[in-house]
C-alpha cells in the first residue's frame, strides 16, 4: 500500500468517526435522553416515582453526570424546580434556643477552684516566676500580681505598649486581658494566646490571688448576668 492509499484510507476513518459524531449529537437533540417525565404517559397505581437525589448527584461530580440518567436527573431536577417541595415538620420549625447567661466574674471567682487552677497555671511558668522575690524570667514575676501597677515589676524591660499602659492588674482587667493578651494589650511581647474557656480563666485567678502575703479580697458575686463589654487596659 503505498502513500497515496494509506491517505484516502485514514482520510475515510475520519469521515467516519466524524459522522457518528455528528449523527450522535444529533439524536441526542432529537430524541433526549430523560428518565423523569414532566408528565408520565400511564400511571402504575401505589407507585411513586422516587424524587431526583440532586444532593447525592452533585456529590458525585463530575463523575455522577456521566452515569446513566445523570444529566437527564438534573435536566428534569431544574426544569420542574419550581414544583419541588421542601419536607416540613408539622410542628414548623424549632424555636431558637436563647443564649444561656454568662455568670459574672465575681460569682465565678466565689465558686472558682484553686487547685486547678494551679495546674492550668503551670503553662505560665516557662516564662513567669511564682515564688516571693523570684528572678524576672522572659516576663515579670508574678508574686503579688493581683493589685500591683501595671508594667511596675522592678527592673524588667516592659514593651512599649505596656509603658503606656495605667493603673492596676484588677481582677477584672486580669480575666480581660488572660482572654486574648494579644487584643488586650496591642503590640505586647508576650506570645501566648490566651485562656478561652472562663472557667479556666477564674481558677487561674484564684491561683493567682493567692501568690500575695495579703491576698487582694474577690470582688462581691452578683445574680448570673450577661457581663457587659470588659474594661480597657489603661482605663482607671
Amino acid at each position: 500500500m503505498d502513500t497515496w492509499e494509506k491517505l484516502k484510507f485514514a482520510s475515510a476513518i475520519a469521515g467516519v468517526g466524524a459522522l457518528l459524531l455528528a449523527l450522535r449529537s444529533i439524536s441526542g437533540q432529537v430524541f433526549p435522553q430523560t428518565t423523569h417525565l414532566a408528565h408520565p404517559g400511564y400511571k402504575v397505581s401505589d407507585v411513586t416515582e422516587p424524587a431526583v437525589d440532586l444532593a447525592s448527584l452533585q456529590r458525585r461530580w463530575p463523575a455522577g453526570l456521566s452515569e446513566e440518567g445523570g444529566r437527564a436527573n438534573v435536566h428534569d431536577y431544574m426544569s420542574n424546580i419550581e414544583k419541588v417541595s421542601i419536607p416540613r415538620s408539622a410542628e414548623g420549625p424549632p424555636a431558637l434556643a436563647a443564649p444561656a447567661p454568662q455568670v459574672d466574674l465575681a460569682t465565678a471567682l466565689a465558686t472558682a477552684d484553686v487547685g486547678k487552677g494551679r495546674e492550668t497555671a503551670q503553662v505560665c511558668t516557662s516564662c513567669h516566676s511564682f515564688d516571693p522575690g523570684g528572678a524576672d524570667r522572659i516576663g515579670p514575676g508574678l508574686w503579688g500580681i493581683v493589685g500591683r501597677q501595671v508594667a511596675s515589676h522592678g527592673t524588667f524591660a516592659y514593651s512599649s505598649a505596656f509603658k503606656a499602659q495605667t493603673g492596676v492588674w484588677s481582677y477584672e482587667r486580669l480575666d480581660h486581658y488572660l482572654t486574648s493578651p494579644a487584643k488586650a494589650v496591642p503590640g505586647n511581647r508576650m506570645g501566648f494566646a490566651g485562656f478561652r474557656r472562663a472557667e479556666d480563666r477564674a481558677n487561674v485567678l484564684a491561683f493567682l490571688s493567692t501568690l500575695s502575703a495579703k491576698p487582694v479580697p474577690f470582688p462581691k458575686a452578683e445574680s448570673p448576668k450577661i457581663v457587659a463589654n470588659a474594661p480597657r487596659l489603661g482605663a482607671k
